[in-house]
């Protein structure tokens, strides 16, 4: 009897299709948990409505079920286990075997990328110090190492494309090429690997940066980096979550002797100052609930916003951030309900710099 495919609907056999691969079913004794495998993803019912497993040894699926047109004994490869069915619908047959590929050349990699990370948990992983670009040396001397084909496939929009580079760095993140890497280097030893997302973790904090600083649409970073829309959100949303639940902390407000050291251009002008305060607003997507859409609309904005109260200090360091309020709140009452006026941050004598639209707020600002 000649071989044809077991496949339901399959109608393929050696004499129509002479140069087609037919593969057996995987052995019953000794491939029992693979032979298991394909016949779920074959999907064909016995007589009794189980789960149709054939005794005879000369059962076969031809190559059109298999993605590279033959089966592989590599376990981690799509084709494994047979994978194109007519009851099973896939947008791209290659994109298991893409996502495969790009596996195996991260695996490749692993010995490089071990001796990178291994240099950078050398660093303390105190807070203050590591995003110190003073005192925080990070070692570069391996950054040639990388092979050719990693380099080879890294587009513009790569932390790669500007190393080593501060001004470059700086106005599309925010931070130097040193802060940068030492963000980088503390971050990372908190991020869970997705196998589906194939840009570097290194790139996945560039472009969250970028996204932060220069605001660019999820449109255009996913056609830059060539990758779905959703994948991009879901790197920004991830990096986001990680800052905010690893280096919020760094928003404190500092010991009293922090403000003795304040610019001397400043302290002829004011010597007891403690803050600099604004408020500013972040764009929303219009709510569909139309009592958020009013108490988020922002007169100066035009628009839906989030607004927040902020403070930094007279070195620069931000020390205070409210809760977010819809756009429609005053910037009186934001200052008045964010907790700022409080004594648990003012003395006696302190004083607080206020930009230009929240400068009525100076009738009230008193810790005299």
């Amino acid at each position: 009897m000649p071989k044809s495919c077991c496949v339901v609907s399959c109608t393929s056999n050696v004499f129509k299709n002479p140069g087609l691969k037919f593969i057996p079913l995987p052995c019953q004794i000794k491939q029992a948990e693979r032979r298991m495998l394909w016949l779920q993803a074959i999907k064909r019912e016995a007589p009794d409505g189980g789960l149709w497993d054939p005794k005879t040894p000369h059962t076969y699926v031809c190559g059109k079920h298999f993605i590279t047109g033959s089966h592989v004994k590599e376990p981690l490869h799509p084709d494994f286990v047979r994978t194109v069915f007519p009851h099973r619908t896939v947008s791209d047959p290659n994109q298991k075997l893409n996502r495969y590929k790009h596996a195996r050349k991260r695996e490749q990699m692993s010995p490089l990328l071990k001796r990178k990370v291994a240099k950078m948990t050398a660093v303390s992983p105190d807070l203050p110090t590591i995003l110190d670009e003073d005192h925080c040396p990070v070692d570069n001397d391996d950054a040639d190492d990388v092979p050719d084909e990693m380099r080879e496939s890294r587009n513009c929009l790569s932390s790669y494309s500007l190393e080593e580079n501060d001004g470059k760095c700086r106005q599309m993140t925010g931070l130097s090429w040193t802060m940068f890497l030492s963000l980088f280097t503390f971050l990372n030893q908190f991020v869970k690997r997705r196998g589906y997302i194939s840009l570097p973790p290194r790139d996945q904090l560039f472009i969250t940066l970028i996204k932060l600083c220069q605001n660019p649409s999820f449109f255009f970073l996913s056609h830059v980096l060539k990758m779905p829309q959703t994948t991009v959100r879901q790197i920004f949303i991830r990096w986001l979550d990680l800052m905010y639940g690893k280096i919020s902390i760094l928003v404190h407000w500092p010991d009293r002797e922090c403000f003795l050291m304040i610019p001397p251009e400043m302290k002829a002008q004011f010597p007891r100052l403690t803050a600099i305060i604004d408020c500013f607003e972040i764009r929303t997507e219009y709510p569909s609930n139309l009592k958020a859409r009013a108490k988020s609309y922002s007169n100066y904005k035009k628009w839906t916003t989030v607004k927040y109260l902020i403070a930094c200090s007279p070195s620069g360091s931000i020390t205070f951030l409210s809760n977010g309020w819809g756009g429609k709140a005053s910037d009186v009452h934001i200052v008045r309900q964010s907790g700022f006026l409080s004594s648990v941050y003012h003395s006696p004598g302190d004083q607080v710099k206020l930009e230009l639209r929240v400068s009525q707020l100076t009738t009230f600002i008193s810790f005299d």
